[in-house]
């Protein structure tokens, strides 16, 4: 009973103290996970009400290495698969694992660039978010609600490392966006899953990561979301209601704790739902999966040189006076080839107005379709 009780206050007080406060955040970052179930009220189901992972047992870690694999073997034991993975101590060798432990250096270094600020408890159906100069954020993000989450600047990239797995093929050339996630600690994500694949690496504080597998989707009482290769969940992740939702407790689930330098690879598709203790520093590289891995220049390629994600391709960026600091776009290659493919179709040489509604209305013919499915 006690045991109950104590976990009970703990996740209270997590609740109050993310609320839009002027108090400073607990910075703790020693909060038991995975979870242990506790037995309560027998005539409620196990973790009824309580936060997401209560409800029952995780079937374990996720798979975990001591460095980053090689790309080869990263598609052929992961990416194509869509498994995700775990590397320990990945970056530790960037300038940012050093120089942004540190707010005075970050605002000295950076502040005069603009970033996106959402609140630290996510909410996907009324989201707010604006933007502001990262020395202002600075100033007052451990009294208020305020978690950045944005494009990582380009001048920041200098200082961040791509992990080896994505130095030669496919993985090199199709990197879409790479994002800045900074945050008093305290943040907790809706459960969810994104387009693209992506490496979710930690610079400074502590996160903690619940897996699913698609497949279980059906029972994760997702929102009816019609933006295209994204979703999310409509429970409480603090609170989860098995009156309602009882199918969660036959859900399967893994879980990742990262530490400074640690990285975690999330496929596409594939859900999660974070939470951030401490001062939290990270940075994530996102790439659009392929079905295909095209090895042709690893062999020549030297993957064990250190890189810096300045080094590599972006196809969407964010400098200094950008009217737009926008994430999530699309690959741009993609729409080229269905630019491309209708208008050999068409038999036509040049893009036209004319092409661009016959797209259009294919387009809206796909989404009715969708429609008609539900």
């Amino acid at each position: 009973m006690r045991l109950i009780v104590k976990t009970m206050l703990f996740w209270t007080s997590i609740s109050v103290l993310c609320m839009n406060t002027n108090l400073a955040k607990d910075m703790r970052v020693d909060v038991p996970f995975p979870p242990t179930l506790m037995p309560g009220d027998p005539s409620l189901p196990t973790g009824h009400l309580l936060p997401l992972g209560y409800q029952r047992q995780p079937d374990g870690p996720v798979k975990e290495y001591a460095q980053p694999l090689t790309p080869t073997e990263f598609w052929e034991r992961h990416a194509r698969d869509y498994v995700p993975l775990v590397y320990r101590q990945a970056i530790t060798k960037a300038p940012a694992f050093t120089n942004w432990q540190s707010d005075e250096y970050i605002a000295e270094t950076y502040g005069d660039l603009d970033v996106l600020i959402e609140k630290k408890v996510e909410d996907r159906v009324n989201p707010v978010r604006l933007r502001m100069l990262l020395s202002e954020f600075l100033d007052n993000y451990h009294e208020k609600d305020w978690y950045v989450v944005s494009l990582l600047p380009d001048p920041m990239r200098a200082e961040m490392q791509v992990p080896r797995s994505l130095l030669c093929g496919n993985f090199r050339t199709s990197i879409l966006e790479s994002n800045l996630w900074l945050s008093s600690g305290g943040t907790r994500s809706v459960l969810h899953y994104d387009a693209d694949h992506n490496i979710h690496c930690l610079v400074s504080g502590r996160k903690d990561f619940i897996m699913i597998p698609n497949k279980y989707a059906d029972q994760l009482d997702l929102a009816d979301n019609k933006k295209a290769g994204s979703g999310f969940s409509h429970m409480n992740m603090d609170q989860v209601d098995l009156l309602h939702n009882p199918q969660v407790s036959e859900v399967p689930w893994t879980w990742a704790t990262l530490l400074p330098g640690d990285c975690i690879f999330i496929p596409s598709k594939y859900f999660h739902q974070v939470r951030s203790y401490g001062r939290s520093v990270a940075a994530t590289i996102m790439w659009d999966p392929f079905d295909k891995f095209n090895d042709s220049d690893c062999t020549t390629a030297d993957i064990d040189k250190y890189t810096a994600l300045s080094e590599v391709p972006l196809q969407w960026t964010y400098k200094k006076g950008d009217r737009v600091i926008d994430m999530g776009y699309m690959n741009v290659e993609t729409m080229r080839n269905h630019f491309l493919t209708v208008m050999e179709e068409e038999n036509v040489s040049k893009f036209t107005p004319e092409i661009l509604s016959i797209m259009y209305e294919m387009n809206m013919l796909d989404v009715q379709k969708g429609r008609q499915g539900h």
